[in-house]
């Protein structure tokens, strides 16, 4: 029987994941590794707070359709916290891809200033990103991104949800949802995942700045 593929994606540094770990006491362990980092820094009230909301959240987003999701403290200037959703959809053709690719964007409300812009990723791939302050259903204003790009080779599409809890930090937020859907991929079980970015989109980076 052939293993499903396993959705890898690069996050960034102080990322607290809150789907990949299908087993408690693996996600336990983690969390208890992520807090000894910040030990001696963050005091025990804290800890306390922050592992409540950690096991809240994954309760909350146990059985929702993301392969990879999780929360971002962002503490520059004004402290923030951000949340990215990323779910891999079958091929367009497949109904459960539209679907999932509904529920997920019916998840927030964009107002009447919302945009919506193309974008290439590193590889060359053509995608689509809506961004604007936006509602989720319990009323909260937050700045809001719904992204979607095909996965290398066309064998699905990456789709993103971000979340910023400050409205006014969605310029500060887009740089993350980038990362998330031009990173997205899919490994076989075993296999290493590429150096990111990838070697084309650094030499051309090196070109820039020499010329």
């Amino acid at each position: 029987m052939t293993e499903a593929p396993l959705v890898w994606q690069r996050v960034p540094q102080g990322w607290i994941e809150l789907v990949a770990f299908d087993d408690d006491e693996i996600a336990e362990k983690w969390w208890q590794r992520y807090l000894a980092s910040g030990e001696g820094i963050v005091d025990e009230s804290v800890r306390a707070a922050m592992t409540t909301m950690f096991h809240g959240a994954r309760s909350a987003l146990r059985g929702s359709p993301y392969a990879i999701a999780g929360l971002l403290p962002y503490v520059h200037d004004e402290p923030t916290v951000f949340f990215l959703g990323t779910t891999v959809l079958p091929a367009a053709a497949d109904g459960r891809a539209t679907r999932a690719a509904g529920s997920l964007a019916g998840l927030v409300r964009f107002g009447d200033e919302m945009r919506t812009e193309t974008f290439v990723a590193l590889d060359g791939r053509a995608g689509s990103a809506s961004l604007g302050v936006a509602t989720t259903d319990d009323g909260t204003a937050v700045a809001a991104i719904t992204g979607e790009v095909p996965l290398p080779g066309d064998s699905g599409t990456v789709f993103v949800l971000a979340l910023s809890l400050d409205p006014e930090r969605l310029d500060e937020l887009a740089p993350y949802a980038a990362l998330a859907l031009d990173s997205t991929i899919l490994l076989t079980p075993g296999q290493q995942p590429p150096a990111y970015p990838p070697a084309a989109a650094s030499d051309a980076e090196r070109a820039e700045c020499s010329a």
